[in-house]
């Protein structure tokens, strides 16, 4: 949109404090109508960046019927996918020289930035075993809830956001420890387990244990403890800052070796290379995973494996996501804290196919330069992502002309092997 795009308008009937910008959040136009804003945290983001205050509020009529107004409000109008018109908006007192300037180039920077984009999503950051241990604590928590049984959710990482408002809502504890346990409270065990010390000592304290262990990493701890009673060497190929591997390796204490990369198993001694078992930690890429296998075999020829067991597919899948999100992208926005691990790895993911990314805490984290030229978005969710950005992020962006969404998932279909 150019420059001349932008009506001035006198309007009656609002409140604007000097110093102050309204940015409306759904405007009565006497010409299209009601109008939804659904840019209104963008406008207020840039306002902000700029350290002007801001205030979003919504405006039932934008027309000086007695020909006296009480602001002077600076409006676009742009389509939107079901054919509605939407504004980007913002309002000033009359006479505030300094906020109406701001307030305008706002507007007007908001306006450059509408069009017709795609928005590409990538499916949800939370795994089937992750969403079950989710679902688990939520019920131990309603079941419990004004039983006088305090129930204790082990979550040391995140969590699905609505699930954390859920229990918060039931009274339940999200908790990294046992401290406060009583006799007779409820545990929930987390989805990537918890030590065999955590384990016993919820039983000593009396604890009522739901555990919602992924039985993909039940099934790696029973295998590292076979393998420690064999007196067996296991090497654990995983991260070491994965929730999942403490985990396991308290499962066979002084018998398991961490490798992270093929380069680090160089370094690796066993004591006998006959009796050594190497096993995938549940949670890394079968990418990540397999030529650190090869480093192993060909180290170890006679290396086995320690659980012939079903494969953790998800990580590998949701990385394939991000990667094909991204690949087919000008943009890629990826949701969380950018401190965060999981978020730190989506963007190396999503690096890899070359396209520009760009971290996003909040709506306002969004500028329009940084959607110049871009007619495809991408989006991935970490799994720090507040509950709801995802939402804010797209209706947000709609506000800004016809956008159409769609959604990719790419997922490993598992089907028994047929004889001929």
């Amino acid at each position: 949109m150019s420059r001349s795009a932008v009506r001035e308008i006198q309007i009656a009937g609002v409140s604007v404090n000097r110093g102050e910008v309204l940015v409306p959040t759904q405007i009565g136009d006497p010409v299209h109508g009601l109008l939804s804003c659904h840019a209104a945290p963008l406008v207020a983001g840039s306002l902000q960046a700029k350290g002007q205050r801001t205030r979003l509020g919504e405006l039932p009529r934008c027309d000086s019927p007695s020909g006296e107004f009480d602001a002077r409000l600076f409006l676009v109008t742009c389509p939107q996918q079901d054919g509605s018109t939407a504004a980007i908006a913002a309002a000033v007192t009359p006479g505030d020289a300094l906020s109406a300037a701001t307030a305008r180039a706002a507007v007007e920077e908001w306006a450059g930035a509408c069009g017709t984009r795609t928005l590409l999503a990538a499916s949800s950051p939370w795994c089937t075993g992750a969403l079950h241990a989710a679902s688990a604590a939520r019920q131990a928590a309603a079941d419990y809830h004004g039983s006088g049984r305090t129930v204790h959710v082990l979550a040391p990482v995140a969590i699905p956001a609505e699930t954390a408002s859920a229990l918060a809502d039931l009274g339940a504890v999200i908790t990294s420890s046992l401290a406060d346990v009583a006799p007779g409270d409820v545990v929930v065990f987390p989805a990537h387990g918890v030590t065999a010390e955590m384990r016993t000592e919820a039983m000593h304290r009396g604890a009522t244990v739901i555990d919602g262990t992924c039985p993909l990493v039940a099934a790696a701890q029973t295998a590292a403890s076979r393998t420690a009673d064999l007196g067996h060497q296991l090497v654990l190929v995983a991260q070491a800052d994965q929730a999942a591997t403490a985990p396991i390796m308290s499962h066979a204490p002084g018998h398991v070796t961490v490798v992270e990369t093929p380069a680090k198993t160089a370094a690796l001694r066993v004591a006998d290379s006959q009796h050594v078992s190497y096993l995938m930690q549940p949670g890394i890429t079968l990418e990540a995973g397999a030529p650190i296998r090869s480093a192993l075999r060909s180290r170890y020829p006679a290396m086995k494996t320690a659980v012939p067991a079903d494969v953790c597919y998800a990580p590998s899948d949701r990385a394939g996501t991000v990667y094909s999100v991204a690949l087919g992208s000008d943009l890629m926005l990826v949701l969380g804290d950018p401190l965060a691990a999981d978020t730190r790895r989506l963007c190396a993911q999503a690096r890899d196919s070359g396209t520009k990314v760009h971290v996003v805490s909040d709506t306002s984290d969004i500028r329009p330069p940084l959607l110049a030229g871009v007619q495809t978005i991408g989006l991935a969710e970490s799994t720090s992502a507040p509950a709801g950005l995802a939402a804010q992020v797209t209706t947000a962006l709609s506000g800004l002309g016809r956008l159409a969404v769609a959604r990719r998932r790419l997922s490993t279909d598992k089907t028994a092997a047929t004889l001929a």
